[in-house]
C-alpha cells in the first residue's frame, strides 16, 4: 500500500505507462491492485483483477505489440458509486480482445491452440468492458468498469 489517501471521483485519478514488453507488466498490475486496495477493495476481487490484467496486458503484449516497442497505459479512476475505473490503452494494431474472442474457452480447445487470445479471466472480473480504437492517436482502449 502506498501513501496515497482513498481515492474519491475525479480526485485520484492516476496513470502509468510502460512499454509493451513482458517485464514490464508486473509493475501496470501492482499499479492498478494498489488503486483498488486504496479504494478498499477485498482481498479476493483485488486477486481475481490481478488475474483479468495478467491476461489482459499479456494479450496486448502478444497480439497488439509484437515489436515491443509500443507503449501500454493504465489510467485509474473512482466513480460516485465506488467503482474503480481502468483505461488501459496501447499504441499497438488494432485490436478488440473482445471480438476476437467469442470462441470456447477450453484449455483443450483447438482453436484456442490457434493462438486466439484467452479472455475468460477479464470477463470473469470485469462484467462491464468496452473497446473502442481511436483513429487520431492510433491507440486501442480497453475501459473497465470494476465493482467491488
Amino acid at each position: 500500500m502506498n501513501d496515497r489517501k482513498k481515492p474519491f471521483a475525479g480526485e485520484m485519478r492516476a496513470q502509468i505507462t510502460r512499454a509493451a514488453i513482458s517485464e514490464a507488466l508486473p509493475e501496470i498490475i501492482e499499479f492498478v491492485s494498489s488503486y483498488a486496495c486504496d479504494m478498499a477493495f477485498g482481498e479476493k476481487r483485488i486477486e481475481d483483477l490481478r488475474l483479468a490484467l495478467e491476461e489482459t496486458l499479456g494479450n496486448i503484449v502478444h497480439f497488439a505489440c509484437p515489436q515491443g516497442t509500443e507503449e501500454i497505459s493504465a489510467t485509474c479512476d473512482a466513480n460516485d458509486m465506488g467503482a474503480l475505473l481502468v483505461n488501459i490503452v496501447d499504441s499497438g494494431v488494432p485490436f478488440n480482445m473482445l471480438v476476437m474472442s467469442a470462441f470456447p474457452e477450453t484449455v483443450g480447445d483447438p482453436q484456442r491452440q490457434a493462438g486466439l487470445p484467452p479472455t475468460k479471466a477479464m470477463k470473469r472480473a470485469v462484467k462491464d468492458i468496452e473497446y473502442r480504437r481511436d483513429g487520431d492517436r492510433k491507440t486501442n482502449i480497453l475501459a473497465w468498469v470494476v465493482w467491488k
